[in-house]
């Protein structure tokens, strides 16, 4: 049976055994086709295409890596840096890598002990940690050389630095107006910082790195942004005057408490702008709380300028010949019924008054009856050759171009307006640049706020020439001038308040109402109260304006601006050494103490043992001391503080720490200026 079985198994074929062999073979040949093709191509790849790939993989890796190049400074006429970069690090971490290692909470540690609490945003750190990036830069985070090799030297993994820079504004509030300050992406956001950007940005540059697992690598390591810098703007701005204005502005406001406030030094031969605030102000270093403090009254306000206008309006009419110097006019007792619906009023009742009285007592009616002679149109052109109702081309952008209508549109009762400064509007920069005509001999000067701009090499690029335009005669100017120094020697003149003992001031207060837009009126108890002049008057060397707005508790120009003027006027005169007219002892305005801090007092508070005045008729001025600090192994921003306690000025060069200073530490003259060297620490 088991026989049976066996015997009915089929025994394979001879030729199926070939079959089976042969297919064995095909699929043996067909592993060894794909062993040798895959060995083929890995030879040609690693052998023979290897130079093809390796470029094709450095392609893939190799990138462009924009370097941006550090801004230029900005600097004041006597090269007192007024805003400059500070070498800084930005803290860049690889947040995968972080991860891998459980190093999270030892970074988030790490940072919050190197970095002060309102620098640095946990929420937005922890944040940043979660995400799965390789290269994630702390926004808003930088921090100084010393911080940074303390954070280096804690060995914190996905960690490293960027070296970057920071805008430093080393005077603080000091012409925040003027300066502007840049954005987050330290581009210029006001003021020159804006207006100047161009020369200010410097020159990108393209640098190759690799990126490898999202880490940038330079292949030259980080240059130094410094390399290709921009340019220096040198300002017209005198920083000694600059803070004599804070200063006093900070005294209207606690005096007046004004919605705001404005003061220009002008310096008339030139145009050049030697100081301009506004309050409220900012400081651009930190923050800004709201955007009123950003505005530029000085340029970007319009308002009506009132009185100023008449010393305009008489100069216009004198080159026209319709009034003569020693003319009188009829002032109708103070009340003058112009038209059947309007009465124009003086403050002074007066009868008959010559012109020079005319400016003295600023009478309304005389002055409207000046501008009836030279007729609208006249009236409106001479307005458009001192400028008014054009925008004043200075490197601040936002400068208003103020209101002057067609003369076409003007009725009887506003070319009478326009003629003492109503129904028309301009920015105190025009009004000053205006009155500056008639300090410059009837030459008119562009105002400027730049000086000069000089690039890396030190070659200039800029250089400003004033305009020196012809807008009324050299002796049509001197006579208006100096019939202005009525309107403060006079005893019914309106501006007493800004007398300079030792000096002749000529100038024109105004007390302006505001203009109620809505009820298309003015209003009855808010005011805009200025002063402009020119000291000395009979050979100026500046026009200040001081104008305020809707200060409390008085608004005649005599009593809110002219005792402002009168102290900055004294104050400016003894720091440009200028002699007293006819002999007459100069006021010692503010002298300095000699000391470690070097000490500013005003005289009228202490007079100090071994001070001095100006010599009459003389250019002799006291020299104080003061101490130069060593400023060896110091940071730029502790150089710069250091600097600002000490009273002198720093001429920073390079970045980094402090390595070699041109004046030895010791006694100076106060206001020295110390070309400090900084170089990377190694």
């Amino acid at each position: 049976m088991n026989r049976l079985r066996t015997s009915l198994v089929p025994r394979p074929m001879a030729s199926d055994r070939r079959a089976v062999h042969r297919r064995a073979r095909r699929v043996a040949a067909l592993i060894l086709a794909c062993m040798f093709g895959i060995g083929a191509k890995a030879y040609a790849v690693s052998v023979q295409e290897h130079e093809s790939y390796a470029e094709q993989s450095h392609r893939q890796q190799l990138r462009s890596y924009t370097l941006t190049a550090s801004r230029g400074e900005i600097v004041d006429r006597g090269r007192v840096t007024l805003a400059v970069n500070d070498r800084v690090y930005n803290v860049v971490l690889n947040p995968r890598e972080i991860r891998a290692r459980a190093a999270g909470e030892a970074v988030v540690e790490s940072l919050r002990a190197l970095i002060p609490g309102d620098d640095l945003d946990e929420d937005e750190l922890r944040g940043e940690l979660a995400r799965d990036k390789a290269y994630r830069r702390l926004k808003r985070v930088a921090i100084d050389e010393e911080q940074g090799e303390a954070l280096m030297q804690r060995g914190l993994p996905g960690v490293w630095l960027e070296p970057a820079t920071r805008r430093v504004y080393p005077r603080g509030l000091l012409a925040a107006h003027v300066l502007g300050r840049v954005n987050g992406q330290g581009v210029g956001h006001l003021g020159v910082e804006l207006g100047m950007e161009e020369h200010l940005r410097g020159r990108d540059t393209q640098s190759p790195a690799y990126y490898a697992n999202g880490r940038k690598l330079l292949l030259d390591g980080y240059p130094d942004p410094e390399v290709s810098r921009g340019d220096t703007v040198e300002l017209t701005i005198d920083s000694a005057i600059q803070a004599m204005v804070e200063r006093e502005l900070d005294a209207v406001v606690e005096r007046w408490n004004p919605v705001g406030a404005s003061v220009i030094v002008l310096e008339p031969k030139s145009g050049e702008v030697l100081a301009m605030a506004n309050r409220p102000t900012f400081d651009p270093n930190h923050p800004i709380e709201t955007l009123a403090q950003t505005t530029d009254l000085a340029t970007q306000a319009a308002y009506e300028p009132g009185s100023t206008m008449k010393a305009i309006t008489v100069a216009a009419a004198l080159e026209e010949g319709v009034i003569r110097e020693n003319e009188t006019l009829f002032c109708e007792n103070g009340r003058y019924q112009f038209t059947k619906k309007n009465v124009i009023r003086d403050t002074h009742r007066a009868e008959w008054l010559d012109i020079t009285q005319i400016l003295a007592q600023s009478s309304n009616i005389c002055t409207t009856k000046i501008a009836m002679r030279l007729g609208k149109r006249s009236q409106y052109r001479w307005a458009r050759r001192f400028h008014f109702g054009e925008r004043p081309d200075i490197q601040l952008p936002g400068a208003t171009l103020g209101l002057l209508a067609e003369p076409e549109k003007w009725s009887d009762i506003q070319a009478a307006n326009v003629s003492f400064g109503q129904g028309m509007s301009a920015s105190p920069l025009q009004v000053a640049a205006a009155f500056a005509v008639l300090a410059n001999d009837g030459l008119y000067n562009a105002p400027t706020i730049v000086r000069r701009v000089v690039d890396n090499s030190g070659g200039t690029v800029y250089q400003h020439t004033p305009t020196r335009e012809r807008v009324v005669r050299r002796s049509t100017a001197r006579t208006v001038l100096r019939m202005l120094e009525s309107v403060v020697t006079d005893r019914h003149g309106t501006g007493k308040n800004a007398a300079i003992p030792g000096y002749r001031v000529a100038g024109k207060t105004s007390t302006a109402q505001k203009a109620d837009l809505e009820r298309r009126a003015y209003t009855e108890d808010q005011y805009y109260a200025s002063f402009v002049g020119a000291v000395p008057a009979r050979a100026p060397e500046v026009v200040i304006l001081i104008s305020v707005d809707n200060p409390e508790g008085g608004h005649f120009g005599n009593d809110v601006a002219a005792p402002s003027f009168s102290r900055l006027g004294a104050q400016i005169m003894a720091h440009l050494a200028v002699a007293p007219d006819d002999g007459a002892p100069a006021p010692r305005a503010r002298v300095v103490q000699a000391g470690p801090e070097g000490q500013v007092v005003p005289v009228a508070l202490a007079e100090l043992e071994g001070a001095e005045p100006p010599l009459p008729g003389t250019k002799k001025r006291v020299k104080p001391t003061v101490g130069v600090p060593d400023f060896t192994g110091m940071s730029m921003t502790q150089a710069l503080d250091a600097a600002e306690q000490a009273h002198v000025s720093l001429r920073p060069e390079g970045s980094g720490v402090a390595v070699m200073q041109d004046t030895a530490p010791g006694p100076a003259d106060r206001g020295a200026v110390v070309r400090v060297v900084f170089e990377p620490s190694a």
